[in-house]
């Protein structure tokens, strides 16, 4: 018989894992875990304002205007045209957002300064992506009386996120009138939505004839055909650094509770800038053709290293 059973960490690579797809093409790609700097870009064009819906009017803060971020927008590239804001997104995209500032303050000698950040949060209001801040003190040309700063940002969705709403929250301070201006975009992401637990434990064990396949409410397969099974780990413990160091133990027992054969461990830990709180795994065997007949049960036991926790939980299926 072959036997494989793996912890599927999308944060880390290679264990032998299929990475998330892209949200369109939904073709492999390789992953690894890396800390990508975000674009996030004010641009002081001397003549034209490029990029989506240039905004016109009191961009300078003329009498009665407020600082504010207008003409949000997410883009389908960097320097690309808006999509819809209701656009969804995949796990291992990213993201690009597009503003411009209106309403600043005007100093000495055609002075502008403001100060700018921008941060990228789950549904929980956890940071997903590296936030950035910085300071933009620049002196305005005569032509440049109603332009407008752009404002670009491009975090990028974790591999291991969850499915929801998030949000890109920008801020924008003007140093000169001391006034400050905050927006949000929504984020949608289509992805597995994993309860969490407290205790480590299984979530969402199905049955299947093939990888990926249709999960089987009653598992029951023939002598010689494949068993395919994937589930979640969750309830395990992080770190304050986000650590996490998971071991797994699995073996297949008959009616009579004899072990028939064990799955090689298998272990998973990483420290990944966005918590990751489950992890996904399969489990696959060949049966051979002269297995007999009978009830057989899977038996998973799992280790939290950082807790010191174990649980071991058990799912039958039956050979016919």
């Amino acid at each position: 018989m072959h036997l494989t059973l793996e912890i599927k960490d999308r944060s880390r690579y290679p264990i032998g894992i299929s990475p998330a797809p892209s949200a369109r093409i939904r073709a492999v790609r390789d992953l690894a875990l890396a800390f990508l700097s975000a674009a996030f870009v004010f641009a002081v064009p001397a003549i034209s304002q490029p990029g989506p819906q240039p905004g016109t009017g009191d961009a300078n803060g003329e009498a009665g205007a407020g600082l504010e971020l207008v003409n949000l927008d997410l883009l389908d590239s960097r320097d690309g045209y808006a999509i819809p804001a209701d656009s969804e997104f995949l796990p291992g995209e990213r993201i690009h957002v597009y503003g411009q500032v209106k309403g600043y303050q005007v100093g000495d000698a055609d002075r502008v300064r403001l100060r700018y950040r921008a941060t990228a949060l789950d549904p929980d209001g956890k940071r997903f992506y590296t936030p950035v801040s910085g300071e933009y003190d620049t002196e305005l040309a005569p032509q440049d009386k109603d332009w407008m700063p752009i404002v670009r940002y491009s975090p990028r969705i974790p591999d291991h996120a969850g499915g929801g709403t998030y949000v890109v929250r920008l801020t924008v301070h003007d140093l000169l009138s001391d006034q400050t201006a905050e927006a949000e975009v929504t984020i949608l992401v289509d992805a597995e939505r994993v309860e969490r637990a407290e205790e480590l434990l299984v979530r969402n064990f199905t049955f299947s004839r093939s990888e990926h396949g249709d999960p089987l409410p009653a598992p029951e397969f023939r002598a010689g055909e494949q068993v395919w099974a994937s589930f979640y780990i969750t309830g395990y413990r992080t770190r304050a650094n986000n650590t996490f160091d998971v071991t797994s133990d699995a073996w297949v027992l008959d009616s009579d509770g004899e072990e028939l054969f064990a799955f090689k461990s298998s272990e998973e830990e990483g420290r990944p800038f966005y918590p990751r709180l489950w992890l996904p795994a399969s489990l696959h065997l060949n049966l051979d053709d002269t297995i007999p007949p009978g009830q057989y049960t899977v038996v998973l036991r799992l280790h939290d290293r950082v807790a010191g926790a174990e649980s071991t939980e058990r799912y039958g299926f039956r050979i016919r």
